[in-house]
């Protein structure tokens, strides 16, 4: 038969028959807490199973996140490839569409070297001897030589000189008739801008300089709105609107 003096026999007694152990602690703890390891154990599992599925959804997100970013890579790469074509096509747009002006302002200065007789005679009341300069007369030594020799006697300068060769149409004239020959120095345009009738003024300064010869400056086009025609008698160049 087994003693029980104190404290210190059960403590023996446990230790040497685990049964009595399993009975006390039976007796004295509830049903709860005997089955708390095996429900921590079952809780640590299924811990353990959620994280896993977490880990498991993390790296699919990753995943899409990283074909997302390569998909983002792509269409940027797609729409910097449809910017860069479209700049090229307004490119090739701008060039066919100054293609087709200058050959519009090409088209219509001819027209107006074929008629400048009766423009001059209707819009200057300029009695017309000749074409100097322009589509009947485009290398007219007349005009030429004088402007050649201003410029050898340094009276012009070569900026100046080449200025004078870039005129539109160069018409010599008289104002009345028996009266000295006077230049009409023209510049041509489909519509008349400021460039325009400044340029004409200062090339006719330049021919009458070089040639010691009256040169009135003009402006031709099918478009010269009242604020140009207002510029164009303030600089003294005679604006003259002539059609298509």
């Amino acid at each position: 038969m087994t003693t029980v003096n104190d404290f210190i026999d059960i403590l023996r007694i446990i230790r040497e028959q685990p049964e009595w152990a399993d009975a006390l602690r039976s007796a004295l703890l509830s049903q709860e807490l005997l089955e708390m390891p095996h429900t921590l154990a079952e809780f640590a599992k299924a811990a353990d199973q959620r994280l896993t599925a977490l880990e498991g959804s993390v790296s699919e997100l990753q995943g899409l996140a990283k074909s997302a970013d390569q998909r983002l890579t792509t269409l940027e790469g797609d729409v910097a490839e449809l910017k860069d074509g479209q700049a090229r096509l307004e490119r090739s747009f701008s060039r066919l569409e100054g293609d087709f002006g200058n050959r519009k302002g090409d088209t219509y200065e001819l027209k107006v070297g074929n008629n400048i007789f009766s423009i001059v005679g209707q819009q200057l009341d300029i009695i017309p001897v000749r074409v100097l300069k322009g589509s009947r007369a485009p290398n007219d030594m007349a005009f030429l030589n004088p402007i050649y020799e201003a410029r050898r006697k340094g009276i012009i300068t070569e900026r100046e000189r080449f200025d004078a060769f870039g005129v539109d149409l160069v018409l010599e004239g008289r104002i009345e008739s028996e009266q000295p020959t006077v230049y009409v120095v023209m510049e041509v345009s489909r519509t008349v801008g400021d460039y325009d009738i400044n340029r004409a003024a200062e090339r006719a300064e330049i021919v009458q300089r070089a040639t010691g010869k009256q040169a009135l400056p003009a402006v031709v086009g099918v478009y010269i709105d009242d604020a140009h025609r207002r510029l164009a008698q303030e600089c003294n160049v005679t604006p003259i609107a002539y059609g298509e």
